[in-house]
């Protein structure tokens, strides 16, 4: 140990003879380090932890799947009901769904993220409230609903964290509530991160009419012992058996269960780990970068080591004493490094899009910092282990000669194939970065078949306490549009009750009248319901027929729109306007009037979907969102939209109120981040192996002044010597092109999740990488090149 403790203290103080060595390795291996420190933070809280409840594994989610719909995974709540009641793999069952209210304040108004719930969710996650309790069966019954329990947060903002909460009422929709229950804040309930106050499910669960209506999340716990095939094999029967008995309703329609934390973190675990793969990378090459300057540390102290092994120095005391200086570095940019890891994870927080789950307590705990630690442990054992080894092997005879060592030539041979390790991983980063890029710009050029300038939307919910029936609310949103059209600089005001921009669709399953009723398919569309100048106002043209109108209107013979992609699936070449549908389970027939064009998804190379569009004073929904066609900015007029909703009703607020530009760049928040994290880490690994580049290349012309002014003095002209460093230089990094481009085709498969309307063998960007690394490299190589052009023939022959 005292052996040990001598070679360490030995290495610092070498270490600090050299600053300029010293800062370059340690800020090098502090970069990688940090980096690979604040990501695996992230993806320790989000992908590797479990969920807040206790016995988290045994937790999971509960789907019906439709093989037409692709990415279901809710249920309905009489079909949960009957889950419960048959299952035995299960030992509870709950459900909940996101809601909006409008809350009554002594201000006016505010929109509250809601959500309804029923017992079973709360118990299955078992959840403890930090104040009173939860919901109950008798909360269910038409006497016992207005019950409400906050968030903690809610709880804190609101009501400034009082325990004198309980029993106070609060108006939602007009209605008033009783604050039962506070629940704690570690009761970060999955998919339900927006909700700030949870009440009863405001209907009977078994109530058949709400069958059909699959919109609730579903959680279940597994009983002991059970594991998820067998609850999946179980729940497939009993559901088998409800399509059997309630035909109208279930038929096609199977179930699954996933794990509960697969089904929160599923849609970003590739992308996390993407990024966790890219940071090794560029931590590889700073431990390739910082072996490389190990190396040539190593062959400048080839006389100092071969005197030290003539008067004694074993081949292992060499090892240590080489090895101590490599781990001593690591040590340092491993603590230097946990500072970069807090910077670079709150940098990486603000970054990120939003709808990450569980990133609100990422930080440096003792798990990434014992990740550090083996990261620490890991360099400092591999990055001097080639220098060591080559102490071991030294040839005593050569190096104690006079003149140079001629270790720089095996030196600068070991140095040059960790440069095409280094460009060899940098251009796999680069490839990456480019493929993201590619399929970002692909994404800017998206057009939704509309002029997206001077449009203005917002999204807001009519109480159903004050508005009782559809007559009412219909009645509502038509004084709505009238008032915004009367704004100065609105030119146009349509209503929608979700879409393709907005999210939220509900889809059915459709035929033509008097088909599908002896087992033929049915086609499934989404639908959506508008007023009859929602189209007009977005600029989305007919191609056939009519767009809806005042006669439209309810208890008129109901009528639809659909898109081109439905009017291709269901009617072939033939014209549908004036053909009737139906959707399966309504008797009811649908009078087509118009075909409009499809508006593509945007997502690119995903097909446009059938859609189909109700006229909205047909069939009324509480909640719309409001498009605004404006002159001028329609930003400018957010605030008039406001005032005339609350001349209308002081409890209309309008809510997600933005631009159709602002939309579309949300949409663009996931990708963007994606691309420029890549980028960011390709960059720095592509200038860690660039300066791999210049460093051997500069050992190279130092090593070989001697032949480079022999050579001059026989007759070699400038160019032929800048040709022949030049040619050097470029040869390693042809070399690592072409290993990263056969790494870059084997892992491509792995990153089509992550890239959007490009293929991951793209040939243009492997070409234009391929470039730009290769121009980049030149560059690197130009300046060693240059100074051997300047060798003196007569001081390099002097000593000869």
């Amino acid at each position: 140990m005292n052996i040990l403790t001598a070679d360490f203290r030995f290495a610092f103080r070498q270490l600090l003879r050299r600053p300029g060595f010293t800062l370059v390795a340690v800020l090098t291996l502090a970069l990688g380090s940090g980096a690979a420190a604040a990501m695996f933070g992230i993806v320790d809280r989000v992908l590797l932890r479990p969920l807040p409840f206790p016995d988290a594994d045994r937790l999971v989610a509960l789907c019906e799947t439709n093989p037409s719909v692709e990415g279901f995974c809710v249920a309905s709540p009489p079909n949960v009901e009957d889950w419960s009641r048959r299952t035995r793999a299960l030992t509870s069952i709950g459900l909940g769904r996101t809601w909006s209210f409008s809350m009554r304040t002594e201000s006016g108004s505010q929109g509250v993220g809601g959500g309804l719930a029923t017992p079973g969710l709360f118990r299955t996650l078992r959840v403890t409230p930090l104040l009173g309790r939860t919901f109950t069966p008798e909360d269910l019954t038409p006497s016992g609903r207005h019950v409400a329990v906050l968030s903690a947060g809610f709880w804190r903002s609101r009501f400034g964290g009082s325990r004198e909460v309980l029993g106070r009422t609060m108006l939602l929709d007009g209605e008033s509530y009783e604050i039962v229950g506070v629940l704690g804040a570690e009761a970060d309930i999955p998919r339900f991160s927006t909700v700030q106050v949870w009440v009863p499910l405001p209907f009977d669960p078994l109530d058949e009419e709400n069958r059909r209506w699959r919109g609730f999340e579903t959680i279940g716990r597994l009983a002991p012992g059970i594991s998820v095939a067998t609850a999946q094999r179980e729940l497939q029967a009993i559901q088998q058996e409800l399509a059997l008995s309630h035909p109208e309703t279930n038929r096609d329609w199977s179930a699954r269960i996933v794990p509960l934390l697969d089904r929160v973190v599923g849609p970003v675990r590739p992308t996390l780990l993407a990024f966790m793969g890219a940071v090794v990378i560029l931590l590889v090459v700073a431990g390739a970068n910082v072996t490389n300057l190990l190396v040539a540390r190593g062959a400048a102290r080839e006389r100092e080591l071969a005197v030290r092994a003539a008067i004694g120095a074993s081949r292992i005391a060499l090892f240590r004493l080489v090895a101590a200086e490599g781990f001593v570095l690591a040590a340092v940019g491993g603590v230097v490094g946990l500072v970069v890891a807090a910077w670079a994870a709150d940098g990486l927080l603000r970054l990120m899009p939003n709808g990450l789950p569980r990133v609100t307590h990422v930080g440096l705990d003792g798990r990434v910092l014992g990740f550090t630690l083996l990261l620490t442990v890991a360099v400092g054992t591999l990055a001097p282990l080639v220098p060591a080894l080559r102490a071991m092997r030294l040839d005593l005879t050569s190096a104690l000669k006079q003149g140079q060592p001629t270790g720089w030539r095996s030196a600068l041979g070991v140095r040059g194939g960790l440069v095409v390790f280094e460009v060899a991983t940098a251009f796999l980063l680069a490839i990456g970065s480019g493929l993201l890029a590619r399929g970002f710009t692909t994404l800017l050029r998206w057009q939704p078949g509309f002029e997206r300038a001077h449009l203005l939307t917002f999204w807001t919910l009519a109480s159903p306490g004050t508005y009782k029936d559809a007559p009412s609310v219909a009645a509502l949103f038509a004084r709505v549009e009238t008032e915004l059209r009367s704004l100065p600089g609105v030119t146009g005001v349509g209503m929608v009750s979700s879409g393709p921009l907005f999210g939220g669709e509900e889809t059915g399953e459709f035929a033509l009248d008097g088909a599908g009723g002896g087992g033929e398919p049915f086609l499934a569309a989404r639908w959506y319901d508008m007023s009859a100048t929602y189209f007009p106002t977005l600029g989305v043209p007919l191609r056939r027929g009519r767009f809806f109108g005042a006669a439209d209107r309810a208890g008129a013979p109901p009528v639809a729109l659909i898109n081109e992609t439905m009017a291709r699936r269901l009617f072939g070449v033939a014209d549908p306007v004036g053909r009737r549908v139906r959707e399966r389970n309504d008797d009811r027939a649908v009078e087509i009037v118009g075909v409009v064009a499809d508006i593509p998804p945007f997502t690119p190379g995903v097909s446009t979907q059938p859609e189909i569009y109700w006229p909205y004073p047909q069939r009324p929904r509480w909640g719309s969102y409001f498009v605004l066609r404006t002159s001028g900015e329609p930003a400018a007029l957010a605030q008039a939209a406001e005032d005339r909703l609350a001349g209308v009703d002081p409890d209309l607020r309008p809510g997600h109120i933005q631009t159709m530009g602002d939309l579309v760049s949300a949409k663009l928040a996931r990708p963007r981040f994606q691309m420029i994290l890549i980028g960011v880490f390709a960059a720095l690994a592509l200038t860690l192996a660039l300066v791999g580049v210049y460093g051997v290349l500069a050992a190279s012309v130092a090593a070989r002044t001697r032949e480079l002014g022999v050579r001059l003095a026989l007759g070699a002209g400038t160019g032929q010597l800048l040709g022949l460093v030049f040619q050097q230089g470029m040869l390693l990094a042809g070399a690592g092109v072409a290993i990263g481009a056969l790494a870059a085709l084997g892992v491509s498969r792995f990153a089509t999740t992550l890239l959007y309307g490009v293929r991951a063998t793209d040939p243009l960007t492997y070409g234009l990488v391929a470039s730009l690394v290769l121009v980049a490299a030149a560059a690197a190589c130009l300046i060693p090149a240059r100074r051997a052009t300047r060798v003196d023939p007569m001081t390099s022959l002097r000593g000869e």
